[in-house]
C-alpha cells in the first residue's frame, strides 16, 4: 500500500476537526432550538402560546414544546429535515409573511398526532383512533387555551391585525 501524499495529510488533519465541529455544531443548536425556553422568549410569535403552556397541564416540567411538536423517532436524517423545514417555515413566516398567523401543515399534523398518541397510548388503547378525527380536532385548545393566536389551520384575529377581512 502506497503511503498518503503530505497535501492529502494536511487535507485530512485540517478537514476531520472541521466535520468534528461542525457536528457538534449542529447538535448544539438543534438541542438549544428544540428547548420550551428557547420557542417561548426568542421569538415573540410564539409568546402567547409560550404562556398559555405554562399555565396548562402540559407545563413545562412536565411537557416541553418538543415533546409534541417535533418528531421522537429513530431516524435521525428525518429529524434533522423535519426540525429544519419547520423551523425555517417558521422563521420565514415571522419574519416576511405578515400578518403572523401559523398553521400546521400536514407533515406536522403528523408528527403532533403520532406523539399525542406515544404520550397518552394507554388513554387511547380501547379507542377505533385509526380512520377517525386527529387528537387535536377535539383537543384544539390544549394545551395552549383559546388565546388569540392561531395554531391550527382556522383564520382567527390577533390582537394586532385582522385575519381574512377588515
Amino acid at each position: 500500500m502506497a503511503p498518503i501524499p503530505r497535501k492529502y495529510k494536511k487535507l485530512l488533519v485540517i478537514s476531520i476537526p472541521a466535520l468534528a465541529l461542525f457536528v457538534l455544531f449542529i447538535a448544539y443548536i438543534y438541542e438549544y432550538t428544540s428547548t420550551t425556553h428557547y420557542c417561548g422568549t426568542t421569538c415573540h410569535i410564539m409568546e402567547e402560546a409560550y404562556e398559555t403552556q405554562l399555565h396548562s397541564v402540559h407545563r413545562e416540567e412536565l411537557v416541553g414544546c418538543g415533546d409534541c411538536h417535533l418528531y421522537h423517532g429513530s431516524n435521525i436524517a428525518y429529524s434533522l429535515v423535519y426540525k429544519g423545514y419547520s423551523g425555517m417555515k417558521d422563521v420565514y413566516k415571522n419574519a416576511f409573511d405578515q400578518p403572523v398567523v401559523l398553521h400546521t401543515s400536514e407533515w406536522s399534523q403528523n408528527v403532533i398526532q403520532k406523539n399525542c398518541l406515544r404520550c397518552h397510548q394507554a388513554v387511547v388503547a380501547n379507542i377505533r383512533i385509526a380512520d377517525g378525527p386527529q387528537c387535536f380536532d377535539c383537543h384544539r385548545n390544549t394545551p395552549h387555551g383559546q388565546g388569540t393566536q392561531s395554531f391550527g389551520t382556522q383564520t382567527i384575529s390577533t390582537p394586532l391585525h385582522s385575519i381574512g377581512g377588515s
